[in-house]
């Protein structure tokens, strides 16, 4: 027969060891109560959604550091390291361990939940799992090979609406209506034995309110949201990212996946692990693939042109001078009384400010406005007319995309 310390001596050289060490001890000094090993565990941010409440033990001592949370969240913040937390969970109470170390490909972690029962301990795990990885009040962020919650990019698409939007109502039924009509249609996809995705590539210069549709609609939709800023990793392939990446959100269905700069994330060595995952032998089911791309020339015409990977594509191009009047008319209304930007004035700045995004128009105004502000003796709108020759000069695209027929995108003022 194998001995007692068998998995701890095999594995004495080995990193792993921590962990059977740990796993061994814990169950040597239970004094009887259930321990039940889990990856994972975060029963902080479980606590944080208030469903249970926790306290760091004394004994052992907590390893932790605190960080500064930035601008946005300006406090200091403790991240534990290792620690015993003491937790009350539907008038049960439990202990976690949680402890972590550093191995060749990062950073691993294990926990520990003791309690009087399996049973108990296994309820808590599952329940803190499902609570954890849902989204929630969050958008999931994909970056450096794992998954994290940004309760900041939610706030930021709750701002988002269709309503501010320089679009034609037509235009913004079409968007809402496609995906709005997809969620309702479940049943009806089946009974005719077709499969339940659906996905939009949405193309054009940067500065046109691209990520801002992208956020209107996603705040529409009110599901699960799904978002991948980089596949860059120190040791895992952009395939091993592509499977965490379209496996999570197998799990969250009906969902949103967000690809933003598309062309960026999908390159000649992950391109086919990328088709497989996106239209292969795997079943989306519910899933919706939002992606962006700057640049479509760079994208394999596999992706870009066939409709079964990419439903619809909506052009975002440079606005027209009818949009671009359409975009400054807003913002007259706000600063009309304070600056005298007139109607007329508006009308002039459209007309010499060709080749502008909507970003460069927004940077128009505030440029201008700082300037009228520390000089108001030459006029608001000379300012403007002003502002915009400069603004020429600086502005990288020396060839922009040709204008579209007004009302037939959509333009954003936060763009």
């Amino acid at each position: 027969m194998l001995n007692h310390d068998f998995f701890s001596d095999a594995l004495a050289e080995n990193v792993a060891c921590l962990a059977v060490k740990t796993d061994a001890n814990l169950r040597a000094s239970s004094n009887g109560l259930a321990v039940v090993a889990c990856k994972g565990l975060d029963v902080e941010e479980f606590a944080r959604l208030q469903r249970c409440t926790l306290t760091p033990v004394a004994v052992p001592c907590p390893v932790s550091h605190v960080h500064w949370g930035g601008e946005q969240s300006d406090r200091l913040h403790h991240n534990y390291e290792q620690v015993v937390w003491e937790v009350t969970w539907q008038e049960n109470q439990l202990r976690v361990v949680h402890l972590e170390w550093e191995t060749g490909c990062g950073k691993s972690s294990r926990d520990w939940v003791i309690t009087k029962s399996n049973t108990v301990a296994e309820e808590f795990i599952l329940e803190t799992q499902r609570a954890t990885h849902a989204p929630s009040d969050s958008v999931l962020v994909f970056s450096n090979g794992r998954w994290s919650r940004s309760h900041s990019i939610y706030q930021a698409m709750q701002t988002a609406s269709f309503d501010n939007l320089v679009l034609a109502e037509q235009m913004k039924e079409e968007i809402r209506d496609d995906f709005l009509q997809f969620l309702r249609s479940e049943e009806r996809f089946g009974q005719l034995g077709i499969a339940w995705k659906r996905g939009a590539l949405i193309i054009g210069p940067p500065g046109n309110g691209k990520t801002h549709c992208v956020r209107a609609l996603v705040k529409l939709l009110g599901i699960p949201s799904l978002y991948v800023q980089s596949l860059s990793h120190h040791f895992y392939t952009a395939e091993q990212m592509w499977h965490e990446v379209f496996d999570r959100a197998r799990g969250l269905s009906p969902c949103v996946l967000v690809l933003e700069d598309l062309d960026a994330l999908v390159t000649d060595e992950n391109r086919s692990y990328f088709l497989n995952q996106l239209d292969g032998f795997e079943q989306n089911h519910g899933m919706i693939v939002l992606a962006t791309t700057n640049h479509p020339d760079r994208i394999d015409a596999a992706i870009i042109e066939r409709p079964s990977r990419f439903d619809r594509k909506y052009h975002f191009n440079l606005p027209s001078q009818a949009e671009r009047l359409s975009y400054l008319d807003i913002w007259r209304q706000q600063l009309e009384s304070e600056t005298g930007f007139r109607a007329e004035d508006a009308e002039t700045v459209a007309s010499i400010t060709e080749g502008f995004s909507f970003a460069y128009l927004k940077e128009l105004v505030v440029s201008a406005v700082m300037k009228w502000m520390a000089d108001s003796s030459s006029g608001f709108a000379f300012v403007m007319s002003d502002q915009a020759l400069k603004l020429q000069k600086q502005m990288k695209t020396n060839a922009p995309a040709t204008a579209v027929p007004t009302g037939s995108k959509r333009r954003s003022r936060s763009a």
